[in-house]
């Protein structure tokens, strides 16, 4: 589906993100409630205008995968002090896995959680899964989700939609969404988010809600596509989101991620990123936003 790395081309000391920033921040939460049955969507309105923030308080993760080695899970963050960490794994138990404090210097950590030995072993025993993680301290605090175990899945990218870095401007991406095709038929809730990512802050996420928070948008589909997207004449016309102003000389790297609930008698929920169009003939992981 779609994503828009947007990359600081750095004249500096700028660095690209040293991994990809995971799933979105309430991943496997916060669903809405099941629609009923005779539910006929309409096509519902295009993201609202946004603007990522120059500056974020919270600190940020380096990347959204934690590899589990032994009964140890370790996590390298961007921050600006010192602070907290907590990790819960619903998979595993509810509640709070670890709690550990962390020393900040020259902007990064390594945040180390020691787990119980059953909680490991469960973890060990699934691969790989969904953990949330909360870091900071006081109003510096952010939430996260990350994934985690001995062997965490990579990220994995939607088929087809894309964000055109500079449609709308040097600095304003315009983010498509991909023509979900189900089958069977089934009416499906999607949650649209856009990560960015700076040296000094790590990864943050965007969404059509604010910083941190993104709403649900629902719609039905097939094997064809979403049918709200089809125009009388059979053109496919996809929901947007612009624009998405970008802040200039920050070095901003961005990508976007779609969430997805499948409405069928069990509800299945998938995340997956999305690859960027740095033009209109080219895709790629980043857009550049030096």
């Amino acid at each position: 589906m779609l994503a828009v790395l947007l990359a600081a081309a750095d004249t500096a000391a700028a660095s690209a993100p040293p991994g990809l920033p995971g799933p979105p921040p309430p991943a496997g939460t916060g669903f809405p409630a099941q629609p009923p049955s005779t539910t006929v969507p309409s096509a519902g309105p295009t993201g609202p205008p946004m603007t990522i923030p120059a500056r974020v308080a919270a600190p940020g993760l380096l990347s959204g995968t934690a590899r589990l080695n032994g009964r140890r899970l370790s996590l390298a963050i961007a921050c600006a002090s010192d602070g907290s960490a907590s990790i819960a794994v619903s998979a595993i138990r509810p509640g709070v896995l670890g709690r550990v404090g962390y020393r900040c210097a020259k902007r990064r950590a390594s945040v180390r959680f020691t787990l119980r030995a059953a909680d490991s072993r469960r973890l060990d025993h699934l691969g790989s899964t969904l953990a949330s993680v909360t870091i900071g301290r006081g109003a510096a605090q952010g939430q996260f989700s990350v994934t985690v175990g001995p062997r965490p899945a990579p990220p994995s990218f939607w088929s087809d939609g894309g964000v055109e870095c500079s449609l709308l401007g040097t600095y304003v991406p315009y983010v498509v969404a991909p023509d979900f095709t189900v089958n069977p038929p089934a009416l499906i809730d999607v949650r649209p988010w856009v990560a960015f990512y700076t040296d000094a802050g790590g990864w943050q996420w965007l969404g059509t809600a604010g910083l941190g928070r993104s709403q649900w948008y629902l719609w039905s589909a097939d094997a064809t596509g979403v049918r709200q997207w089809t125009t009388p004449t059979g053109a496919v016309n996809p929901w947007t989101w612009a624009p998405i102003r970008v802040p200039a000389g920050r070095h901003i790297y961005a990508i976007a991620a779609f969430e997805i609930i499948y409405w069928y008698f069990h509800p299945r929920y998938v995340w997956q990123l999305a690859r960027s169009q740095p033009t209109s003939s080219t895709t790629g992981t980043y857009c550049t936003y030096p």
